[in-house]
């Protein structure tokens, strides 16, 4: 893991948008970050901000085109990094001037200040079915196939994956939450590290862990919370901040 990502304070987390037109608060966001009326210089996106984006699935461009237009024109201005997801993945392509990690580059190391902070999705350290399963979903010749199934019956993949995921209610609470992360990260338990912040588990979370505080974020499908990093005697604090349409 490298140091080459610095945090800087005034950054906003978000994680977990899931934009869709049952959740289409993420557009929303974006267009407050455009007028100005949300600030930062450093965004980012910690995965899942699309229910479905897929590099190699056309389809899923043209329904998000607004959104990837929108976020295209902020990365000129704003530093955007983005952690795909399990929902959006693939995507150097679709956002040129965005520093986008893909899960095998997933965790990535971040200092702030001289504290070190791991960072990713959060779909990392799964259980082996699962580990095959993104493997075989994110293969360029696999989703070639599905893409061309979905064009070629009017995109009923596409459609049917759309309606499974509204279908889903982003706020739940995971029983027995702190056993399952600190089994999936016994890995860490000799790692030198300070935080560790994730999303994918829309859990909204902190607690102690084997030395370092683990953070899990909110979903913001579920609540409109996005995070700004914010120094405290020199230590890394997020404030938690409810989006609001103006």
């Amino acid at each position: 893991m490298s140091h080459k990502m610095i945090l800087q304070e005034g950054a906003i987390l978000i994680a977990d948008a899931h934009f869709s037109s049952k959740y289409p608060q993420f557009y929303f966001f974006l267009q407050a970050l455009d007028s100005g009326d949300i600030k930062t210089e450093q965004l980012i996106l910690m995965g899942d901000m699309f229910e479905l984006l897929f590099g190699a699935i056309k389809q899923t461009h043209r329904d998000n085109a607004k959104e990837i237009a929108l976020l295209n024109k902020l990365s000129k201005n704003i530093e955007i990094i983005y952690f795909e997801g399990n929902h959006d993945f693939g995507l150097k392509n679709i956002f040129p001037d965005i520093v986008i990690y893909p899960l095998q580059k997933q965790p990535q190391m971040a200092m702030f200040n001289e504290q070190k902070i791991q960072l990713s999705h959060g779909d990392t350290q799964t259980p082996m079915g699962y580990q095959v399963y993104t493997k075989l979903i994110r293969n360029p010749f696999i989703l070639s196939c599905i893409g061309l199934i979905d064009k070629l019956c009017s995109h009923c993949i596409i459609r049917w994956l759309k309606a499974r995921g509204e279908e889903k209610d982003p706020c739940y609470t995971i029983g027995q939450f702190e056993d399952i992360i600190h089994r999936r990260l016994k890995y860490l338990e000799s790692e030198t590290l300070d935080i560790v912040i994730e999303g994918h588990f829309h859990q909204n979370i902190k607690f102690p862990l084997y030395g370092f505080d683990y953070i899990n974020l909110a979903s913001f499908a579920c609540n409109q919370k996005y995070f700004i990093v914010q120094s405290k005697d020199k230590q890394l604090c997020l404030q938690e901040t409810r989006f609001k349409e103006s």
